[in-house]
C-alpha cells in the first residue's frame, strides 16, 4: 500500500522512525512528510502567510521518500497528499497520549488526521503514553518503546489491504500505555472524555520584569465512566477510537476493527 507518514514532533522522532520502520517491514510503499521542528499542540491549523519549502532528509533507514516543511503537520499531510497521493495517512507515534475531547481540537498528530480526512484520504493517529520528561522532546527513548502502537498499526493496515477501509469511519485514533504498565486489555471507545486536566494561569517575570504567562494543569483524578481517557489511565488499556466526521455510530463498521484488534490483544472489550 501507499503509505503517508506525519507527526507533529518533528522528522527525528523516534515514534515516527520506529512506525515507519514497522511499516516498511511490510513491504508498503512509505513517504514520510513531517514538520521540521516539533509543532505540538497545534491542532489542524495551515500556513497561509508564507510560502512552504520541502526538504528532502537522509534519517538512517530505508524510506522511500523523507521530507521535512517549515510548517504545521496539516501543511505536511496537505503537500504529501498532493505529491505522493497516498492510500492512507498516518500520523505518530506521538510522544504522549491524545485522548479526550480537547485532543479532538488541539492536537496536531490528530489534526493531521483529520487534514487528511478532510483531502479523501482515511488516516489514523497514533500516539502512546511516555514519562512526563520526555513529552515534547526527541530524544532518550528507545525504539523498543513503541513496539506496541506499531504492531497495531501494522495489523490494522493489514487488515485494511485485505479488506479495505472501515466504512463509516473517517480518523482511527490509537492510544497505547506505557507498554510496562499495559494491562494486555483493549477497547474500541467512541467516548471522549470532556475534561482531563484542571488547568491553571501561572504568571511570572522575564529577567527584564516584564510578565510572562505558562499555560499548566495536572490530571483530574476523577474521569468519566467508560470514556477513552479512563480506559487508558485507569485501566491501563489500549485504545481505539473511531472518529467520524459526518456519519453516526450505527454507520461505522465496528465488527472488523473488532476483529483486527483480536489479533493484537486477548482481552477485547466491547
Amino acid at each position: 500500500m501507499k503509505l503517508l507518514l506525519t507527526n507533529d514532533d518533528g522528522v527525528d522522532s523516534p515514534g515516527l522512525r520506529a512506525l515507519a520502520i514497522a511499516l516498511h517491514e511490510q513491504r508498503n510503499c512509505i513517504n514520510v512528510v513531517a514538520p521540521e521542528v516539533q509543532r505540538s499542540s497545534i491542532g489542524s491549523a495551515r500556513t497561509y502567510d508564507k510560502p512552504l519549502r520541502l526538504v528532502h532528509r537522509s534519517l538512517g533507514y530505508s524510506m522511500d521518500g523523507v521530507y521535512t516543511v517549515d510548517g504545521t503537520p496539516a501543511d505536511a499531510v496537505f503537500i504529501g497528499v498532493n505529491k505522493f497521493k497516498p492510500d492512507i495517512v498516518i500520523s505518530g507515534i506521538n510522544l504522549g497520549e491524545n485522548v479526550g475531547l480537547e485532543s479532538l481540537f488541539i492536537s496536531g498528530t490528530i489534526g493531521a488526521a483529520i487534514q487528511a480526512s478532510l483531502m479523501g484520504v482515511p488516516a489514523i493517529a497514533v500516539s502512546v503514553v511516555v514519562p512526563q520528561d520526555k513529552k515534547f522532546i526527541n530524544s532518550g527513548i528507545p525504539i523498543e518503546y513503541f513496539k506496541i502502537p506499531s504492531l497495531v498499526t501494522a495489523t490494522i493496515i493489514q487488515s485494511i489491504e485485505e479488506t479495505g477501509w472501515f466504512s463509516g469511519i473517517d480518523v482511527i485514533s490509537i492510544n497505547s500505555p506505557d507498554p510496562s504498565a499495559w494491562s494486555g486489555e483493549a477497547v474500541i471507545s467512541d467516548m471522549l472524555s470532556r475534561k482531563l486536566f484542571r488547568e491553571e494561569l501561572m504568571e511570572a517575570r522575564d529577567p527584564r520584569g516584564s510578565p510572562i504567562y505558562w499555560r499548566w494543569g495536572h490530571e483530574l483524578e476523577e474521569l468519566d465512566p467508560n470514556s477513552d481517557a479512563y480506559w487508558l489511565y485507569k485501566r491501563n488499556a489500549l485504545v481505539i477510537t473511531p472518529i467520524s466526521l459526518m456519519r453516526e455510530k450505527k454507520d461505522m463498521d465496528l465488527p472488523r476493527l473488532f476483529e483486527a484488534l483480536n489479533k493484537v490483544s486477548g482481552k477485547v472489550i466491547k
